[in-house]
This record gives C-alpha cells, sequence and structure tokens, in this order.
C-alpha cells in the first residue's frame, strides 16, 4: 500500500486537479452564483468562503482516506478472496487426502478381513483335516484290530481244523487220539461193546450147542461128546477158558 500523496489533495494551484482543487472549483462556483444572486452580501461572503474552504477540505481529505480504506478494504477482500480460495483449495486437498487414507484404511480393513477369512479357514480346514487324521487313525486301529482278530480267528480255525483233522481221523484210524479224550473214551467203549457182542455171540452159540446136545443125550443115552461134536470135556474146557478171557476173568 503507498502512502496518501499531497498531489492527491491538492496541487496548491487554483487550477490543480487534486480533489480540494476540484472541490474549491466547485464550492467556488456555487458561492459566485449565490453572490451574484445577492444572497450572500460583503462580509457574509468572507465568512461563507472561509468555512466553505475549512469543510471542502475536511470533505476532500475524507474523500482521498474513504477512497483509500475502500481500496485497502478491496485489497483485503481480494487478500481473503485468495485467502478462501486457499482454504477451498486446501480443504479439497485434505478431503482428497482424507479420501485417499479412506481408500487406504478400508484397502487395510479389506485385507485384515481377507487375512481373518483366510485364518479361520486355514483353522478349519486345520480341524477338518485333524478330523480326517483321527478318523483315519481310528479306522487304521479298527482295520489292525480287525486284521488281528481275523488272524487269531484263522489260527483258532486253523487250530480247529487241525483238530478236527486228528478227530476225523480218529474215526477211521486208532493212533494220535489220547485214551481219555471223548474220542478215545468212545473208541474204548465201542471196542468194548464190540467185544461184549462178540463174547455174547460166542456164548450163546456154545449155549446153543450145548443145549441141544443135552437134548439130544436127554433122549439117547448112546449120544456121546466127542471130537466131533466138540462137546468133550477138553472142547468145553477150552470153551470156557475163552468165555473167561473175553471178560478178563
Amino acid at each position: 500500500m503507498t502512502v496518501l500523496a499531497v498531489t492527491e489533495l491538492t496541487e496548491s494551484k487554483v487550477e490543480g486537479t487534486g480533489v480540494f482543487d476540484l472541490m474549491m472549483k466547485a464550492t467556488k462556483a456555487h458561492l459566485e452564483q449565490e453572490y451574484k444572486q445577492n444572497r450572500i452580501k460583503g462580509a457574509e461572503y468572507a465568512t461563507v468562503y472561509l468555512g466553505s474552504l475549512d469543510s471542502t477540505m475536511n470533505a476532500a481529505m475524507q474523500f482521498l482516506l474513504q477512497g483509500r480504506k475502500v481500496g485497502i478494504e478491496e485489497q483485503i477482500l481480494e487478500q481473503q478472496l485468495l485467502i478462501a480460495k486457499v482454504a477451498v483449495q486446501k480443504a479439497q486437498i485434505e478431503l482428497e487426502i482424507l479420501e485417499l487414507s479412506k481408500q487406504k484404511v478400508d484397502a487395510e480393513v479389506a485385507q485384515l478381513h481377507a487375512q481373518t477369512e483366510l485364518t479361520t479357514q486355514q483353522t478349519l480346514n486345520a480341524v477338518i483335516e485333524g478330523t480326517v487324521l483321527t478318523a483315519q487313525k481310528c479306522k487304521l486301529d479298527a482295520e489292525y484290530d480287525y486284521t488281528l482278530a481275523q488272524t487269531i480267528k484263522s489260527a483258532t480255525e486253523n487250530s480247529l481244523l487241525a483238530q478236527k483233522v486228528v478227530t476225523e481221523k480218529a474215526q477211521t484210524m486208532s493212533l494220535g487220539v489220547d485214551d481219555d479224550s471223548v474220542i478215545g473214551r468212545q473208541k474204548s467203549l465201542y471196542e468194548a461193546q464190540t467185544n461184549g457182542f462178540q463174547r455174547d455171540a460166542e456164548q450163546k452159540v456154545t449155549k446153543i450147542l450145548t443145549d441141544t446136545w443135552n437134548a439130544r443125550r436127554m433122549t439117547d443115552e448112546g449120544t456121546v461128546a466127542d471130537g466131533v461134536n466138540h462137546l468133550d470135556d477138553a472142547t468145553l474146557g477150552r470153551a470156557v477158558l475163552k468165555m473167561l478171557a473175553g471178560i478178563n476173568a
């Protein structure tokens, strides 16, 4: 802002172009007109002129100051407008920065969400894998137990088959069976029964023969016991010994 120059107020001459000079020209013209029309007379003219001079000087000063004030205010307004524009631009830049920051934060939040979801999914996958591994272990344990049971079953079946083979052989053979076993005792019982049948048959035949001889002897005293009918004492003795041997006597 430049300093107010005196020449702007007056050029110190009647025909000057300062504000005071121009305003005094107008004032003087009005005074002369009033004087010519006898509205101002004699000494009044000087008094009015001096008052007009003072008031015109004040008015000129006020005009210049007001004009300078208006100019200053316009400059201030322009500066304020520039400051406001700068503030608006700054606010826009800050808004853009905030928007970029928000986008960055949103991206980071989205990334965190994605990482959280990935971690959650990995945790779920780990749990599922653990469950699958546990199930596989249980399956392997069950398969092992089943295989072991099958092995034991096979061994038992083989043992039973081997025993059955021995038992079946014992049905047709006399070897490989303990005498105290069921089969052994059954075989002994069968042998005893067979021997008993034989002894019984021998005794029955012997009795039939002796009864026949007795009957013949009772009806025919001439019937003799000799080597032909084997009813002699020697033959009867052998038969008695045979029977006694059959009953282990």
